[in-house]
């Protein structure tokens, strides 16, 4: 076989390898893509309790935050 023929043939297998992984790449990101969106929307109620959850708890802790107003104790040597 002539090796130009066989270069050629080799180029023309590595752009169609390449053209494939791109389209099993976009396959794969839009799988992802929709199964991110099922599970934002499958746990949407719980995410936002949760949410809640935190700030109020946040808002009770910082409530209960006080001042101190006594003398500070003396440095030791």
């Amino acid at each position: 076989m002539n090796t130009k023929h066989v270069s050629r043939r080799l180029r023309r297998f590595l752009k169609a390898n390449e053209a494939v992984s791109a389209l099993e790449y976009a396959i794969l990101v839009g799988v992802v893509t929709v199964a991110v969106g099922a599970a934002i929307v499958a746990f949407s109620g719980q995410i936002g309790d949760a949410i809640s959850g935190i700030g109020n708890t946040v808002t009770n802790t910082g409530s209960g935050i006080t001042t101190f107003t006594g003398t500070p104790p003396s440095p030791t040597p």
